[in-house]
């Protein structure tokens, strides 16, 4: 994993297809939202069963530049998020250096402390945010995150369009 500002870290998942599945449900789609990891492995049977409550994602790191591309992981996390991705206001992307882009966002205060109390309890383990279905980021927490105040980095631009789009569309509803 990069070393990163600790909601770049958190906010980071930029990248993967996310699958629910359940032992005897068929597949859905994670909840929007951010999740601590529960465990994590390259390997699916490494991380089976799950326990009841669990849910399993696919990190395929779909949204990080390619150079920053890393093998799929499969993570196990509650199947609700530990924080709602509500969003204060509309996400902004900043040009991050020559080829990438990143995206800061503001959580409402609800989600915000809901954030530092994961970060605080979680600090030194993995985060991941899952948007539409999908991993788009996944960070290990390196300092308890608080404010609200999030960042989503390593995007490639055609990757960081499509997230930006999803977060807005989140935004307005």
């Amino acid at each position: 994993m990069r070393r990163v500002a600790p909601f770049c870290a958190a906010l980071l998942l930029l990248g993967t297809q996310a699958a629910v599945w359940s032992d005897e449900k068929p597949a859905k789609k994670a909840p929007d939202g951010v999740y601590a990891v529960l465990r994590d492995s390259q390997k699916e049977k490494d991380v089976l069963p799950l326990k009841e409550g669990e849910a399993l994602v696919v990190n395929r790191h779909r949204y990080l530049k390619d150079a920053d591309k890393e093998p799929p992981r499969y993570v196990v996390v509650r199947s609700t998020p530990d924080v709602m991705l509500d969003l204060a206001g509309k996400p902004k992307a900043v040009k991050d250096g020559d080829a990438g882009i990143r995206i800061l966002l503001k959580l409402e205060p609800k989600a915000a402390a809901a954030l530092e109390r994961v970060t605080q309890k979680h600090e030194g383990r993995p985060l991941a945010i899952v948007l539409g279905g999908e991993v788009v980021t996944q960070h290990k927490i390196r300092g308890v995150i608080r404010g609200g105040d999030v960042q989503i980095t390593s995007c490639a631009p055609g990757g960081a369009e499509y997230l930006l789009e999803k977060l807005e569309a989140r935004q307005k509803k």
